[in-house]
């Protein structure tokens, strides 16, 4: 066996994670993001549950956090400007949300009619690592407005403009610097029951 030594970061670029729409609203505000630190968290189909990773500095993290619901979007490539609606910029900034279809959900989260899929969450529990918020979640309800495979990182990527691929790596290279300090410092102060051995 023949062993070549790559670099990690070219070694993660392997994987090929799905684009989440995540979207939340508390009273008038509402906001949404892209994430890809999304999984389903239970085996359990009689009681599904989700967990997904958010940086703490995102307004959709706020609105997470005031309101205890997210609703989570799968959507297709067909669909990847809705995805680059919610991945560019700040909520803060503008309402990304604006000229997209949305309805309200049980929870009152905006449900996204462009996309693939839709689960609405109610948060039970959620656990702060420094860099990101994660949040473990009941699906209280969930739909399906269309047929396909979910939009995946690659793939998104490879339908992006030069200008949109530019305004990505922006938008991450600035949440590295900002967050890097966050998650040395919980590294730190890590609690017994989270230190191995």
């Amino acid at each position: 066996m023949t062993v070549s030594k790559q670099s990690t970061a070219s070694l993660l670029q392997l994987i090929n994670r799905e684009i989440w729409v995540v979207t939340a609203r508390a009273g008038q505000d509402r906001g949404g993001l892209v994430a890809t630190w999304v999984s389903v968290a239970s085996l359990d189909d009689a009681r599904p549950v989700m967990l997904a990773g958010i940086a703490p500095n995102h307004h959709t993290r706020e609105l997470i956090d005031r309101s205890g619901a997210l609703a989570l979007h799968l959507v297709t490539a067909q669909q990847v400007e809705v995805a680059f609606q919610f991945a560019l910029g700040s909520g803060r900034d503008r309402d990304k949300l604006a000229g997209v279809d949305v309805c309200e959900s049980e929870l009152g989260n905006p449900i996204v009619q462009q996309s693939l899929a839709w689960f609405d969450c109610k948060v039970f529990a959620r656990q702060e690592t420094g860099d990101r918020i994660f949040y473990w979640a009941d699906v209280v309800e969930s739909g399906q407005f269309g047929v396909g495979e979910p939009l995946r990182e690659h793939e998104m990527l490879s339908l992006a403009s030069d200008e949109q691929k530019s305004r990505l790596k922006a938008d991450r290279d600035s949440d590295v610097v900002l967050q890097r300090p966050w998650h040395l410092a919980w590294r730190e102060t890590l609690s017994g029951d989270l230190k191995p051995g």
